[in-house]
């Protein structure tokens, strides 16, 4: 198939595969889906995006864009990113779009270039859409915080922790008590005490969880913070008086 007529399908299906110039052998196994924004803020945009790392992990270490200003939100230092998948997410690190020169409009592709310690630059196009109501990116885009539901009368769910090296990877122990893991009620109305959990990377969302373990893929060297949350079916993070309930661990990799 040509290289023109497959790259329209895939903008039609709201995939990403941009890059660059040409690419490094790094880069080749990245791929880069999933990408769209919202509005936030005075004008500006909240970009998200998933990664799938068929290689060697890597780090997200900055993101540029012609449209405007645009910079990592809930990022300190460089993103991991594991082999496997991993996303940036509104409830996690993100990429804010600001201070542009034309006014946003539904539709619009922001062009973004990601730059990754090893695999280069990897370009991408965001498309800007208004979220419907109620939905958290129209949550976020009135400014409001994570979406919780504290818990007031029933027991509240305990949460713990732990990992262990599996391979290359790693695999994620999680404790729960007071709290049913329910896949199937995903997306659904709560339900006292079920639903699932979310886990992250340093500020890198991984996924969400359904069991009481987490197969994670290698990450780069250095020390990465490992975080879960329970959350409810509709994804509220479930806190007690007014903290979500987390659980954390470090994972060093030599």
């Amino acid at each position: 198939m040509k290289a023109g007529i497959l790259a329209g399908m895939l903008a039609v299906l709201g995939v990403a595969l941009w890059t660059s110039g040409a690419l490094t052998p790094a880069a080749r196994h990245l791929l880069i889906t999933d990408v769209s924004a919202s509005p936030i803020g005075d004008g500006g945009a909240a970009a998200v995006l998933t990664t799938e790392n068929q290689g060697q992990p890597d780090t997200l270490t900055g993101v540029s864009s012609t449209m405007g200003h645009a910079q990592f939100q809930s990022a300190d230092r460089g993103l991991p990113i594991p082999a496997g998948t991993s996303s940036l997410a509104l409830d996690a690190a993100h990429i804010m779009i600001m201070n542009q020169e034309t006014p946003l409009e539904d539709g619009t592709l922001i062009p973004l270039t990601l730059s990754f310690a090893t695999a280069g630059e990897v370009s991408a196009k965001a498309r800007f859409t208004i979220p419907e109501p109620g939905s958290m990116a129209a949550h976020m885009a009135m400014g409001h915080g994570g979406m919780m539901h504290d818990v007031t009368d029933a027991p509240a769910p305990t949460l713990a922790l732990s990992v262990t090296a599996d391979g290359d990877g790693w695999t994620a122990q999680i404790t729960t008590e007071n709290f049913t893991f329910a896949e199937e009620l995903q997306d659904g109305d709560h339900v006292p005490g079920t639903g699932h959990g979310h886990i992250y990377v340093g500020d890198v969302k991984l996924g969400r969880v359904f069991s009481d373990s987490f197969a994670i893929g290698a990450l780069p060297k250095g020390e990465h913070q490992l975080r879960v949350t329970l959350n409810t079916n509709d994804h509220r993070a479930y806190a007690v008086d007014g903290q979500p309930i987390v659980a954390e661990t470090i994972i060093t990799v030599d």
